[in-house]
């Protein structure tokens, strides 16, 4: 029996967008552009942010008059980080690429149709990508964003961007969705999807989807500066990222119940 849908509780969806909305403004903000931004009177705005701020899920700077996220934010997520051994070993396998290639390495989930990145490994990269935890990208801008893509039709790919055309990262980024179903195309017959300089501009990257019952999950890239990205370390990068993603798939289907970061990321 499915759960039947019901309309957001309004002062909750207003907390919702109040602490997502702070959390991305590294600057702060202050209450009148939380509440222009939101959408919410001032009035109705303060006494929520109060209480975020008592509870320590925001914090007020008074000297600036700005609100920032609060340490709750940070101890209550990093006990869920904690709690998740499940990343802790997808780490570890991310590692072993990560020493044997020199280079970065993602892991993440699809978020709408963007990306949300779980997992940078880069202990060992000679290049630093700037692409963090926690950050979305559009997924038609990244390769393991593409091997998500590819679970889908091209039908469906249609109406995700039902305008046709596609916003720009770069001036690399692909531009039109029949660009997008093409490459989808190319991922669904080879299982491995790329990236140059789409979401970063001098970066190339390779990626795979984590499939997981018959269930896509997770992607996996490799991200690599373009001037060391040749074609005999691309076949290096395959075969190094098809056996880690056979790890990562076994350690999730081991742990399937502990499993708690798709959904999320489903697209209606």
């Amino acid at each position: 029996m499915e759960e039947k849908q019901t309309a957001p509780h309004r002062t909750t969806a207003r907390i919702l967008d109040i602490i997502e909305y702070v959390a991305e403004c590294p600057a702060g903000a202050t209450l009148a552009e939380i509440s222009r931004s939101l959408k919410i009177p001032k009035g109705s705005l303060h006494p929520l942010t109060s209480t975020l701020s008592n509870r320590g899920y925001l914090y007020y700077n008074t000297k600036e008059g700005r609100f920032y996220c609060g340490e709750s934010l940070f101890i209550y997520g990093n006990k869920q980080i904690n709690n998740a051994d499940i990343l802790e070993q997808i780490r570890s396998v991310m590692l072993e690429v990560n020493h044997k290639t020199g280079e970065t390495l993602y892991f993440g989930v699809l978020s709408g149709l963007d990306v949300l990145y779980l997992i940078k490994m880069d202990l060992h990269s000679q290049f630093r990508v700037m692409s963090n935890p926690g950050n979305k990208l559009p997924a038609y801008s990244t390769s393991y964003g593409k091997a998500l893509l590819a679970q889908y039709s091209r039908q469906q790919i249609e109406k995700f961007y039902p305008e046709g055309c596609l916003k720009p990262i770069t001036t690399h980024t692909l531009a039109t969705v029949d660009e997008l179903n093409d490459q989808l195309d190319l991922v669904r017959r080879t299982g491995f999807a790329y990236e140059e300089e789409e979401s970063t501009i001098g970066i190339q990257c390779v990626g795979v989807a984590i499939v997981v019952e018959k269930q896509v999950l997770a992607g996996l890239s490799i991200a690599v500066p373009l001037f060391r990205y040749t074609p005999e370390r691309e076949q290096q990068f395959k075969i190094l990222i098809t056996k880690a993603k056979e790890k990562i798939e076994q350690i999730i289907a081991e742990q399937r119940i502990h499993w708690v970061f798709s959904g999320q990321g489903t697209i209606e």
